[in-house]
């Protein structure tokens, strides 16, 4: 406590000096928080879990066309026969097909369902076949899994994200709400069970969506004109750098049927790279990296130059400390304590400028400069930004002392009294 008191009574007398150190911290403070919060957002986004594993997941490339021996079949046809086929091959452990329905992929529809007639939430709608869920691993009720929901449009799945949107506009709302077509009161949607809380893409939020299991019946005949997607996941003990060249050559073949041509079998890790390139997701991410790292640095510099040039003013009262008795590490502890107090001064105004920037930004609109990344606001990730700048800024306070001070101490305290 007498050291506490001994600093502040030092800041006092030099206020005038260490005013513009405070309001300098300060500003420092704020700043910090907005780059720890913004690259903490950002960490946090890029490698939460997405839901589902992509890792020896394949998407067939199927090209249609040439001379065909059977005019019956339809596109819905070939699909289902090559599905069958995928399906019957030993290093294949799971396989659907799909109708514009693939995570990080821009095709895509959407609907709206309504609960009590008017309680209404619009998702993107997923029609495939029961497969899906095993060749992504999402997480569905075991207690109503989704390959043995009926299929058809009078029964779905809701994603958990699409549950809770409901739930918050209708307290009551659970797995047996029948369900209707927004619009058309008359028709009555059964819902399965619930796909746990997965997201499209990496830096995407919980995705809404409906899930409608389809099957052969239905793709024969809703579907018979209609490009679909294969998609596929191997057993792990047979896939390998290897086997992209060994499905092209051996395993393709097998599955071509009449005019239908396997063409390729594409890692989903490439899907995913690709995705985030043509939507932005890298450019958006790297500009947002160099921004922070850019102010990050010049923070970094700006602090430790104004504690250094602080520091080195002070060389004379450092020698006057050490002729009359202090040891170096009292001196060292002395300055060390001084800074962190100066920060200390500082760090509860400045939260309370923080905070209300982050709840005016949620307030207003969700705009750019706080939430940039789709991280839901609370007091915990205030917290957790305001520590991580306290952090860093208490670290450039130290090394801002520390390295001038040190040289200060290697002169004799005569020299350093004399050049006074």
């Amino acid at each position: 406590m007498k050291f506490i008191l001994h600093n502040l009574r030092m800041i006092w007398s030099r206020l005038r000096s260490n005013g513009w150190v405070l309001a300098e911290l300060f500003l420092v403070f704020i700043v910090m928080w907005f780059l720890c919060d913004s690259l903490g957002c950002l960490k946090y986004t890029f490698y939460r879990s997405l839901g589902y594993n992509i890792d020896h997941v394949y998407q067939l490339n199927t090209i249609i066309g040439g001379a065909t021996s059977d005019t019956t079949l339809t596109k819905g046809d070939r699909y289902l026969r090559a599905l069958q086929k995928l399906e019957q091959e030993p290093s294949v452990e799971a396989a659907a097909l799909c109708y514009w329905s693939l995570p990080m992929s821009g095709s895509n529809s959407h609907n709206s369902l309504a609960a009590q007639d008017t309680i209404g939430v619009n998702a993107r709608i997923i029609n495939t076949t029961g497969g899906y869920i095993d060749v992504f691993r999402m997480n569905d009720d075991p207690q109503r899994p989704f390959a043995k929901t009926p299929s058809g449009w009078n029964n779905v799945m809701l994603s958990e994200a699409t549950f809770n949107r409901f739930r918050k506009r209708m307290p009551t709302f659970s797995l047996d709400t029948p369900l209707s077509q927004y619009g058309d009161s008359t028709s009555v949607i059964t819902q399965g069970g619930k796909i746990g809380a997965f997201r499209t893409y990496r830096y995407g939020s919980d995705a809404s969506c409906f899930f409608y299991r389809i099957d052969e019946n239905l793709i024969k005949t809703q579907y018979a004109d209609n490009w679909g997607q294969i998609v596929f996941r191997v057993k792990a003990a047979a896939d390998g750098p290897d086997y992209r060249a060994k499905f092209i050559r051996e395993i393709a073949p097998r599955l071509d049927v009449d005019d239908l041509f396997v063409a390729d079998a594409v890692p989903y890790t490439e899907q995913q790279l690709q995705f985030e390139v043509m939507n932005g997701d890298t450019d958006k991410v790297n500009s947002q990296a160099i921004v922070v790292l850019f102010l990050l640095v010049n923070v970094f510099l700006g602090l430790i130059g104004t504690f250094w040039f602080r520091t080195r003013r002070r060389r004379g009262e450092i020698a006057l400390r050490l002729a009359m008795g202090s040891t170096k590490n009292q001196v060292f502890r002395l300055l060390i304590g001084e800074g962190l107090l100066l920060l200390a001064l500082v760090t509860l105004p400045a939260m309370i400028i923080c905070y209300n920037i982050g709840v005016a930004e949620f307030a207003i609109g969700r705009t750019e400069l706080i939430s940039t990344w789709p991280v839901e606001w609370s007091f915990v990730r205030f917290l957790l930004g305001s520590f991580g700048a306290w952090l860093l800024i208490a670290l450039m306070v130290m090394v801002g002392i520390w390295f001038p001070a040190r040289q200060a101490m290697k002169i004799q305290p005569a020299e350093a009294l004399h050049e006074e």
